[in-house]
Order: C-alpha cells, then structure tokens, then sequence
C-alpha cells in the first residue's frame, strides 16, 4: 500500500499545485528525463576535486547553504521539521537535486538517489504522513522561492542533504552538550564549556546565563538569527562559535570586551564586517569564512593581537590594505577566493608562519614574499603560477596544480624544505636537486612529464630510489 501511496503522492501535488515540480529521482526519470539528459540540462556546479580529499569541495557551499536554510525555515513555518521525524536505528537523510533556471527560479525537485546507489530511497525512511507533507512543503517552497544570490546566468543543479531525526548526542565527561543537561546542572558555577551545536535551535537558549563562569561557548548549526546582547555578561567567555547560524548583524553588536580570544562566525550570512566588530582590539583568531564579504579599507586597523585569521572562501578579489595592521598574524587562510594577485601588503606580516592561498587565479607571488623571515608554510597550489620567487625558510611548499614548465630552481635552496608539492604541473626535467635536501621527508611529484625519454624515465628511476634509500616518500 506505501509503494501504491509513494506512486500517487506527486501527481495529488500537482491537482493541488498546477505543473509538478517534486519528485522522486525515480519518477523524475521515468517521466521527465533521463541521468544523461538531466546532467548535460542541468550541471551541478561548484564541485571541485581536490587531491587527496575523499569527496569533492564546493565552492558554493554558501550558496547551497543558503538555500538548504530557506528551505528548511520555509518547513518550519508550516510547522514540519524534519529532525522531529524518526530514523530508526540509523541516521537517514534526504539526498536532493535542486535544478534551477536562468533566472534562479526552481524548475524541479528531484529527492532519492539515482540508480546504482545501494541506499534506500528516502521514501523508505519517512511514514506514509511525512512523505505526503514533505512533498507538498516542497511543491509550495518551490514555486515561491528564488535564489537570492546571483551564480551563473545558465542553467544548474545545487545538491543540498536534509537531514532526517536527531543524531544521539555522545556523552563526554565534564561536557554539557544537551539543553536538558544544561538545565539540570547543579553547579553551573564549575562548568566552563557549552557544546550546544547541530540541535536544530531556533532561538537563543537562555540557560546559557545560567553559567556565570563559561569560558567556551559552541552554539554552532542551529536556526539562530537573534544573538542577545546580554551574551556579554559572560565576562570570562574566551571562545564563542556562532558559525552555520544566519545572524541579524543590524540588532546584534559586538561589545569592546578584553576576555574574548577566539571568534567563529562562518556561514552567518554576513555581507560585510559590522563596525562593532572591529572594535573587537583583543581577539587572538577570527574565523570569517564562507560567507560574501565586501572589505572596507579599514576593516583590520585595529585588530593588532590577531593570530589567525580565516578568510576561506569569501570570493574577494582584493583584500583591505588594512591587512598589513595584523602585525601579530601568524596564520592567513585565502583559500578558494578570486584573487588575482597577492597584495604587497601581505608581505609586510613579518610574524606570518602559514600562508593558504590555493585555488585562486594568481599568475605570480610578488617578489616581496621572499623578505617574509617567518614564513615556514605555502599553500599555493591550484593557481596559474610559473615562477618562484626566492622563499628561504620554508618548511611546506604545496605548488602543485600551477602552470610550471621549468622546475623552480629556487626550490633547491630550501634547506629546511620537508614537504614538497609540485604535482600535475607541466616539468619534463627531472629535479634530481632534491636529492641535497637532507631535510626532506615527503616529495609529491606525480602528473608531470618526466618520462618523455627512457634516459629520463632511469633518472626519476634513480632519484625515486636515492630517496627512498633515506626514507623519503615519494609519490
């Protein structure tokens, strides 16, 4: 009767709702069209394939985010939430293919997995009720939402996961991780750490003020537009993580504080660093990552304790001069950005130990880096690089995925040089250099063009064996 049911459900959507845009990735086949037809129709885009990660990053995982979030506030208001729902013995969730047109509107809803796949279909994890309800909250969700963020002026699919039940929370000593612990401690006093995160919290829990002394406070992956600003009572909170909510920045505000050290506030929605932020003079790391960012001037002046500071994935084409404040900064993270050129003012960061800067368009490093005397880490691979400047401390080089036709002969002054990346570039000599550099401990060389020759393929021979003999590894 279930199957007859699952069968019937999307074409009693479409008597209410007109044209039918939810389906099942099954029915979706079988009546709009095919795996072949869907995926030249409708690219899923943003997914990127790096080395040595197991799945693919997105860059847009802001934007999929997004609409995963609308999506899930939309069920909300109409009083269905999905972590209500039970999962059995074992977490479901619902794998869905948004496709959108031109204009960002939803052409169709395709939840399941294609074939092939050995998962169950959704429809074998939800009741009967709660399949019926979910496909008409998505029938009305779609006809009503566009994607408030421009991408591509072409056709595309988004692949979002909504996930299904609560996951059983790990019992941890000395951590409160539920609100009813929370609410049941009775020596708030002694605790000094909240781990309230992924609880699907659609406001802010007032029990947390009940906690005088909290010096860590996680509230990460909830539903939590409004932060109070009573939070800055907690006078010893040294960490706070608000990252995954999409906060009201126009009624929250940073107060100036002196016990703060460690902000997290990615994925927050923030499209610019509000004012009272950057008051924030004593905070030793700042998370901003994924979100949409336009940087003032004067973003940085006065953030001078800074030590780390995560820019991934803000899409910026330039950074703030300001930058060059962080006199503190011993790690910058600029991953998957727009930039086209690394700014002079970077250079000026004379504690800088780490640079991240991998998956942006920089045709060149400027030749400033090379006086950067604590620069030990550079993550520069997935660029457009040909050329080196000098870098004489580095530990780590990751140049892999740029356009190297000649192998960098600066490489081979790296004395402390450990960890070496060039794979997938275009080298055809072979680098036997590396050889002196009796520090090494891994060399990534692969998806190069050192076999062209049989003389050349008996010296990589050779150096392969020379480094392996001293316990390189080689790859």
């Amino acid at each position: 009767m279930k199957k007859l049911l699952f069968y019937v459900l999307p074409f009693l959507s479409v008597a209410v709702f007109g044209q039918q845009k939810v389906y099942s990735f099954k029915r979706f086949e079988e009546k709009v069209m095919g795996v072949a037809a869907l995926n030249k129709t409708y690219p899923t885009i943003g997914l990127v394939k790096l080395e040595n990660f197991h799945q693919p990053v997105n860059i847009y995982e802001v934007e999929k985010g997004q609409v995963l979030y609308d999506y899930q506030k939309f069920a909300r208001n109409k009083n269905f939430r999905f972590h209500q729902i039970p999962t059995y013995k074992s977490n479901h969730y619902v794998p869905v293919q948004v496709l959108f047109n031109e204009k960002g509107e939803i052409d169709y809803f395709v939840y399941g997995f294609q074939n092939g796949f050995k998962n169950k279909y959704v429809s074998d994890s939800l009741s009967i009720e709660d399949e019926r309800r979910m496909i008409e909250i998505s029938e009305e969700f779609c006809k009503a939402y566009n994607l408030p963020i421009k991408i591509t002026n072409q056709r595309f699919a988004l692949l979002i996961s909504i996930n299904l039940g609560m996951p059983p929370r790990m019992s941890r000593k000395n951590v409160i991780s539920t609100l009813v612990m929370a609410e049941n401690c009775d020596k708030p006093d002694t605790v000094k750490s909240l781990m309230l995160n992924s609880l699907y919290l659609e406001h802010f829990p007032d029990v947390v003020f009940k906690f005088k002394n909290l010096e860590k406070l996680d509230i990460s992956n909830n539903f939590i537009e409004k932060i109070p600003n009573e939070i800055w009572h907690l006078k010893k909170l040294k960490l706070l993580s608000l990252s995954g909510n999409r906060i009201d920045y126009t009624n929250f505000k940073f107060r100036r504080n002196k016990h703060l050290k460690d902000l997290n506030l990615q994925f927050t929605s923030m499209s610019e660093m509000p004012k009272s932020l950057k008051r924030n003079r004593n905070l030793e790391v700042l998370f901003l990552g994924n979100n949409r960012i336009n940087f003032l001037r004067n973003d940085f002046n006065r953030m001078k304790h800074l030590k780390a500071l995560n820019l991934y994935n803000v899409k910026s084409q330039i950074l703030p001069k300001s930058i060059s404040k962080l006199k503190n900064l011993e790690e910058l993270d600029l991953y998957f950005n727009d930039l086209q050129f690394l700014p002079k003012e970077v250079c000026q960061l004379s504690k800088l130990k780490t640079l991240a800067i991998a998956n942006n368009q920089l045709w060149n490093l400027p030749e400033e880096i090379s006086k950067m005397p604590n620069l030990q880490f550079l993550y520069a691979h997935h660029n457009r690089l040909n050329f080196l400047p000098n870098l004489p401390n580095l530990r780590l080089l990751d140049i892999g995925y740029n356009l190297f036709k000649v192998f960098p002969e600066q490489v081979y002054q790296l004395k402390d040089l450990e960890e070496f990346d060039i794979t997938h570039n275009e080298i055809i000599e072979i680098p036997e250099g590396l050889i002196a550099l009796n520090k090494l401990q891994k060399v990534y060389i692969r998806g190069n063009d050192f076999n062209k020759t049989e003389i050349q393929n008996v010296k990589l021979a050779m150096l392969i064996d020379s480094l392996e003999k001293r316990r390189v590894l080689v790859r």
